[in-house]
């Protein structure tokens, strides 16, 4: 294997690795979302936010047209969160600082499962990496990111290079 994919490799890996890290953490905090309109329907545990939603969690941030949580049979810790847009966006900052952006139409975040979904030109940032595809899957726990085209339209991954240190560069 040639040595600028292994680097490759090595960045695509690199650039979600800090992402399970820095949401668990997140995730303790309590959710927080403003909106212009909700509405409950506490026969199936459901809210609907609507106009210039956001939903705040630690440094999370999401800014949507809507969003519906979902809390099947009322049970805390298992709720699914679902943003639409065009597009519904996300940020959080990272341990060291950095901010991981993403966007799609539609965002499904399964709290219990530790499952983040992304469809519909789905777009994955983080310090000029990016990977775009229709949908874009991310096993948090187990770390595993799976992106997806669709008949129109291939996935595109963007790695930026890597800079070396000035020591790096004399010994080479």
């Amino acid at each position: 294997m040639k040595r600028p994919l292994v680097k490759a490799l090595a960045g695509a890996m690199l650039l979600f690795s800090h992402y399970s890290l820095a949401l668990s953490s997140d995730t303790e905090q309590p959710i927080y979302i403003q909106s212009e309109s909700q509405h409950l329907d506490m026969a199936t545990n459901t809210v609907t936010f609507t106009q210039d939603v956001v939903l705040t969690q630690g440094s999370i941030k999401i800014l949507a047209d809507k969003l519906v949580v979902i809390r099947p049979q009322g049970q805390e810790g298992d709720e699914t969160i679902e943003a639409f847009g065009k597009p519904a966006t996300f940020e959080q900052t990272m341990d060291d600082g950095k901010k991981l952006h993403g966007e799609a139409y539609k965002l499904r975040y399964e709290v219990g499962n530790e499952f983040l979904k992304m469809s519909t030109n789905a777009m994955l940032e983080q310090a000029g990496n990016q990977v775009e595809g229709n949908v874009i899957t991310y096993q948090i726990d187990k770390q595993q990111l799976v992106a997806e085209s669709d008949s129109n339209k291939r996935v595109t991954t963007i790695l930026q290079p890597t800079t070396k240190s000035p020591s790096e560069s004399e010994s080479q």
